[in-house]
This record gives structure tokens, C-alpha cells and sequence, in this order.
């Protein structure tokens, strides 16, 4: 999740250009229209949903998330906040995803294990817990583009024990779209040194773990941007 440091060097990078758009859960908004602006945090200055019938049904375990991006690479993250009048996305779904090649991106299931974790934290039993059926929440994705500028786009969900995850033929990653968590960039250079080819995530099916701890400030040193 981003640190109020990060937000505080995002504040004085320069801007660009490339935004992107939310399809998957279905965006809070267009924020490309005024006086919508993806670079105002926490959501792009769109207000949450108050139609139910707005909210993207998720299953209880976890959806898909997918954006149409506009960069050549963006370090990308999903937090979630649980109830409504979300101010704090505490559940890091995702950390540090080195997003390459511009175009549509796909993860078919979210942070299953950092979802689970954090309903635990919130005082749910887990998976189980009856209360999750029908709770609603916000998804905050964050897109950090080499300028150091960050930009925000916010989906409204409800938990639903019927909800399905995307299909693979639906979440299916553009040509040239593929996905390496930052935090492993150094441990695949010293296998491919030796020999061995670097592994990235070119299918959309495939399920990221997000990285935790300090993961923020190795994904910034990596980016040059500290």
C-alpha cells in the first residue's frame, strides 16, 4: 500500500500523460472527465456508489481485476477497504506488480491470501464467516508510472457467495502484457547471470502474491525514483 512518503514524492514528480482505465471491478466513473482527475487521491475525485445495483459482485474469496493501460510499464497495486464511505484501503490485495507493455492486464484472482488475512484482521473468521455474503466494500487500484506520478481509479463491490471470477477467455492479457512482482527483479537477475531465464506472469489465469514489508521502497529503488 502506499506510505504517506510515497504520496509526498508522487506530489512532486512530474506528470505524463498515460492514464488508464478500470474494467474489472467496473470503475467508480469515467476519470477522465472533469472534475474527475486520476491523479487525485484517494479514488480520482469520484464519489463512491450509492446503487447497489453499481456495485460488482465478488466472491467471497476474491475477483478479478482488470485495467487498459496506457504505459509501457507501471508498478501497479489493488487495496481493498471493507464497509462504505471508504477513506482507508487497509488490505493490500496486491503490492509491487512491475505491470510491462501497454494495453489490457489481467489478474483473474486478486490477493486471495492478503484478502483472507485482512478479514481476519477485521474481525471476520475468514472465508466462512456468514457476515461476508452481502458485505460491501471499495477497490482502490494505483498505477506508478516511471515519472514517479502516481493515479488512482476506485471500483465499489458487494461480496457474494454466487459471484464467479472472470473467465480465462475474459481475462485474457493484451499481446505484449505481462506482469513480474519488483521484489523479485534482483533474484531473477542473479539466476539469469548464471544461466537460468526470468519467469513472468504472460497469462492472465495466473494468480499473483503480492509482496508485503518493504516492498514499497525496493519497488522505488528498482525504478531509480529514490
Amino acid at each position: 500500500m502506499l506510505s504517506s512518503a510515497l504520496l509526498a514524492i508522487t506530489a512532486l514528480a512530474g506528470s505524463a500523460a498515460a492514464h488508464y482505465k478500470l474494467l474489472q471491478p467496473t470503475w467508480r466513473g469515467d476519470s477522465f472527465e472533469e472534475p474527475a482527475s486520476q491523479w487525485i487521491f484517494p479514488c480520482g475525485n469520484v464519489n463512491e456508489t450509492t446503487d447497489m445495483a453499481n456495485r460488482t459482485a465478488w466472491p467471497l474469496t476474491g475477483g478479478s481485476v482488470s485495467i487498459n493501460g496506457s504505459h509501457s510499464s507501471a508498478l501497479t497495486y489493488v487495496n481493498l477497504g471493507l464497509g462504505t464511505n471508504v477513506t482507508n484501503f487497509n488490505i493490500s490485495l496486491v503490492e509491487n506488480l512491475n505491470q510491462t507493455g501497454a494495453g489490457v492486464f489481467c489478474l483473474k484472482e486478486a490477493g486471495r491470501a492478503n484478502l483472507e488475512e485482512g478479514l481476519k484482521a477485521a474481525g471476520y473468521s475468514g472465508f466462512q464467516d456468514e457476515r461476508l455474503n452481502g458485505l460491501e466494500a471499495s477497490v482502490q487500484v494505483i498505477q506508478l508510472g516511471h515519472s514517479g506520478s502516481a493515479l488512482y481509479n476506485c471500483a465499489d463491490i458487494v461480496f457474494n457467495s454466487t459471484a464467479q471470477l472472470l473467465a480465462d477467455d475474459q481475462c485474457v492479457n493484451g499481446t505484449g502484457v505481462s506482469a513480474q512482482e519488483i521484489g523479485n527483479l534482483e533474484e531473477h537477475a542473479t539466476n539469469t547471470s548464471s544461466g537460468a531465464t526470468p519467469s513472468t506472469s504472460t497469462g492472465a489465469g495466473s494468480v499473483m502474491k503480492p509482496m508485503v514489508g518493504g516492498s514499497l521502497l525496493a519497488g522505488l529503488l528498482a525504478w531509480g525514483l529514490l
